[in-house]
């Protein structure tokens, strides 16, 4: 049995600043060092085994790594997880079957799906060609001389939209077997038409990160929305605000729409503690159905009574956390996206600033919009950056035009790389398309 290295503190939600880290030791490992993105923070020789690491003054995604040794120094486990990024619903792993002369004649998919949620589709190929999967995810391979590499690729799409693949390299002068987990990150691409090869559209550290896909993916974006319903927003539907008229029962609908192609959420800023083994605190906030963008406009949406998340005046508001919250859903995932705030009269009692989360919605490459129903807020730009006014109908409508033309540049390209490290990579300028992830706005 290998020697037990565990972490007890889980960090589910945005975190910075000092933080307690706990791990649960075997008796076999004689220290612990932590490092964050590689560097040393921390380093324990004795129960107990908690230390405090500081996550810097901002958000910021990362790895957290704990590395237990032996008396002697040598590394006996270690333990890890990524912290300021979502954690993945659906993983697999392509488990290849050999006859034993060195040839691969069967691969396997093995997937978990944290929800219980079943693969609706998998497809599985082998040098660009189709292989034919059974239900059980079996599939016969070709017979493959390991004289020179082959590429083997899955995909596996589950009820909900979550997407997970994943590549081997076998054969060739690799040696070995290589697993490369894919990550979908967003780009904007320039031209037209993708580029033609994908292998030096990215690099990371000057060195290349290879692409296998760039998809013109469904897009989401979220609004964070207060749930009181006579907020200034809500008088801008033609059927309730005084002296609107013109627009009949169908044009209230599908006023100001986004393309199709699109789902919009709402997210509530109003916090619910997250209850969890671990002592790391979190907040949830509740969210509305999905609609798609060709059965709703932004006014019916932004607009609508929502009954059951009415709160009362002097329940606090988180509006900072929820657009941080909201980011971290909407890279959640495959699709283009982007992050809508609307601004409202009560005061934000938020743990982070409104700038530190548009430094993180940045570092992960999701845009924010902030509007305000009420006119212009030049108090709040030092916070939030530029304010959209949409106090008027046409004003909403230009403002729905401009979310149109940014999500109309997204795609979605996978990236053979680690989560924390594909939001860092960067464009050689070869191809016409950059990441969205940049540095602080």
């Amino acid at each position: 049995m290998s020697p037990q290295l565990v972490f007890l503190s889980l960090f589910l939600g945005l975190i910075s600043g000092p933080q307690s880290v706990e791990l649960q030791v075997g008796p076999a490992i004689k220290s612990v060092r932590i490092l964050l993105d590689g560097r040393q923070v921390a380093e324990m020789k004795q129960a107990p085994w908690q230390a405090t690491v500081d996550f810097g003054p901002s958000i910021v995604p990362g790895d957290l790594v704990a590395i237990g040794y032996d008396g002697r120094g040598q590394e006996m486990a270690r333990a890890e997880q990524a912290v300021n990024l979502p954690r993945p619903l659906a993983e697999f792993v392509i488990a290849l079957k050999s006859d034993g002369k060195g040839m691969q004649v069967s691969a396997e998919l093995r997937w978990e799906h944290l929800l219980g949620a079943k693969p609706v589709r998998s497809s599985l190929t082998v040098d660009g060609k189709s292989i034919p999967l059974d239900q059980t995810f079996h599939g016969r391979l070709p017979r493959l001389s390991m004289d020179r590499p082959h590429l083997i690729a899955a995909e596996m799409r589950f009820a909900g939209g979550i997407v997970s693949r994943r590549e081997l390299v076998v054969g060739g002068a690799v040696g070995y077997v290589a697993d490369s987990e894919l990550t979908p990150v967003g780009v904007r691409q320039w031209t037209s038409a993708p580029p033609a090869t994908l292998g030096d559209c990215f690099a990371s550290a000057g060195s290349p990160v290879r692409a296998s896909a760039i998809e013109n993916s469904p897009a989401l974006v979220i609004f964070i929305l207060d749930p009181d319903p006579t907020e200034a927003i809500r008088m801008l539907n033609p059927r309730t605000s005084p002296g609107a008229i013109g627009l009949g029962p169908f044009d209230a609908q599908h006023d100001a729409s986004l393309d199709s192609g699109t789902w919009m959420r709402v997210l509530w800023p109003v916090g619910e503690p997250f209850k969890s083994t671990s002592n790391a605190p979190a907040l949830l906030f509740p969210p509305s159905t999905d609609v798609a963008a060709g059965d709703a406009g932004l006014v019916w949406l932004l607009s609508r009574s929502y009954g059951d998340n009415r709160v009362k005046d002097d329940t606090p508001r988180r509006a900072a956390d929820a657009v941080g919250v909201a980011g971290l859903n909407a890279i959640t995932g495959s699709h283009r996206r982007a992050v809508v705030l609307v601004l409202s009269p009560f005061k934000d009692t938020s743990t982070h600033s409104g700038a530190s989360i548009r430094t993180y919605l940045a570092s992960i490459g999701v845009p924010l919009f902030v509007w305000s129903p009420a006119g212009p807020r030049p108090e709040l730009e030092e916070e939030w950056g530029h304010i959209q006014d949409v106090s008027s109908l046409p004003k909403l409508r230009v403002a729905a035009g401009l979310l149109r033309a940014e999500l109309s540049t997204q795609r979605v390209a996978w990236v053979a790389a680690r989560p924390v490290n594909a939001f860092r990579i960067e464009s050689t300028g070869r191809c016409g398309i950059v990441p969205l992830a940049r540095a602080a706005p």
